[in-house]
């Protein structure tokens, strides 16, 4: 019994043999908790100064917004600047825009407008970080390692999802004691949690600064990236059918997937009358669905079960929205949270790692990016959507109908795999 649960270990995390990455994947870990403690605490903060179910994802939508707009300039600037000299470079500039915000809301200046502007920023410096990141990773570790290599990347992120969001709600409990006054208002014991929040994951930063002056592996650019050649990821996807396909379900999933994390504090406050700290238990259990999903693309994905890992994911999805629409008890909707994230992850950590294995060495920061740019178009569409459509006709039904248009993306990532089997360059 201990041999075999050793091999499995052994099996699951074998990309952590490589030193490189392994350090890469500890300085990671500690800054994504930091980031998921900044946006659950940035989520609830706004919500709770404006009261309005649509500020929420337009903070979204700043984060991510600009990766559409820059983000073939920050795959083509991935391919022509050696790729860690460039990631430490954008993690400072994170580092440097959390000081910002913890400052802004410490002086009492967190107007919701100054909080959209450092979103921007925010996003603007993702738009670079992103492509540069996803493209590293094959630097890090052998090719028969990349599908791992990933799915501990999604691992690691969303265990951060899940730990970060709890340690938020922990540090608004510690908030909550520290200000003690019965006529202490209670806007001032958000801003001093929020504030906790922001200054943690300006320090987290340092651990993966840390790392990545450690590693050896310099991210090397390739020898020759001709100027204008940015347009190289389009022309690549295009000429392939499935990688295609693959980019249409990831807008399809991301559209309606996404936004359920934008509407969480409404659905806490409005649908289950609840508060910050249950608000933090279901960001959680998104995070431990995703956490679930991670470990089972590292445990069993492969390049033969891509099209069942594919359609698994889009289900998950499908029925993790299903049962917020219907939940009226938080143990049913931090599981059904929990199912979203798995289904989420489980599609994304395949298809991640399918555009990383199609692409050459010299486009990858490109092809990459146009990963990263269907991501960040998909997300604006579906959290302005859903939040204009809370505001409406109220969270419940806006669940309702992301669950129904996730039934539809279902079915055709079923008929693609049916049909085609998700063939890359002509392998199965």
């Amino acid at each position: 019994m201990d041999r075999p649960f050793r091999m499995l270990v052994a099996t699951t995390f074998r990309s952590l043999r490589h030193r490189d990455y392994r350090l890469y994947f500890v300085g990671q870990i500690v800054s994504f908790t930091g980031s998921w403690m900044q946006n659950a605490a940035l989520m609830w903060f706004v919500f709770d100064r404006t009261g309005n179910p649509l500020w929420p994802p337009l903070l979204l939508v700043a984060q991510v917004g600009p990766t559409l707009l820059l983000g073939t300039w920050g795959g083509s600037l991935a391919d022509r600047t050696p790729k860690r000299r460039l990631i430490l470079r954008t993690q400072t500039a994170f580092l440097l825009n959390a000081c910002a915000l913890t400052a802004l809301v410490g002086v009492g200046a967190a107007v919701p407008g100054a909080i959209l502007a450092l979103q921007l920023l925010n996003g603007a410096i993702q738009a670079v970080d992103l492509p540069a990141r996803l493209a590293f990773v094959p630097d890090l570790v052998p090719r028969d390692d990349l599908i791992n290599a990933v799915a501990l990347n999604s691992l690691l992120f969303n265990c951060a999802r899940a730990v970060g969001p709890a340690i938020a709600g922990w540090l608004f409990f510690v908030a909550q004691w520290l200000v003690q006054s019965d006529s202490a208002p209670g806007w001032e014991k958000v801003s001093l949690g929020a504030v906790l929040c922001f200054g943690a994951n300006a320090v987290s930063y340092a651990a993966v600064l840390i790392a990545l002056s450690w590693i050896r592996t310099p991210g090397i650019r390739p020898p020759r990236s001709e100027p204008g050649s940015t347009l190289d990821g389009w022309r690549y996807v295009r000429a392939n059918p499935m990688l295609t396909g693959l980019l249409l379900l990831t807008g399809g999933v991301c559209v309606f997937g996404w936004p359920a994390v934008s509407l969480f504090p409404a659905y806490t406050r409005l649908v289950l009358h609840l508060a910050e700290t249950e608000y933090s238990q279901l960001v959680s259990g998104l995070g431990v669905g995703a956490l679930a999903g991670a470990l089972a693309t590292a445990t069993f994905g492969s390049v033969a079960r891509r099209g069942a890992f594919f359609t698994a994911g889009t289900v998950g999805v499908a029925a993790g929205l299903g049962g917020l629409a219907v939940a009226a008890t938080l143990p049913l909707a931090v599981a059904s949270a929990a199912c979203l994230g798995f289904g989420m992850i489980l599609f994304l950590s395949t298809g991640q790692s399918t555009m990383q294995l199609s692409a050459t060495d010299d486009s990858r920061g490109r092809v990459m990016a146009l990963w990263a740019m269907t991501l960040s178009a998909s997300a604006p569409v579906g959290h302005l959507l859903a939040g204009a459509s809370a505001a409406a006709v109220g969270v419940t039904a806006v669940f309702a109908g992301m669950a129904a248009g996730a039934t539809i993306v279902a079915a055709a990532a079923l008929g693609i795999t049916l049909a085609r089997g998700w063939k890359v360059d002509g392998r199965p």
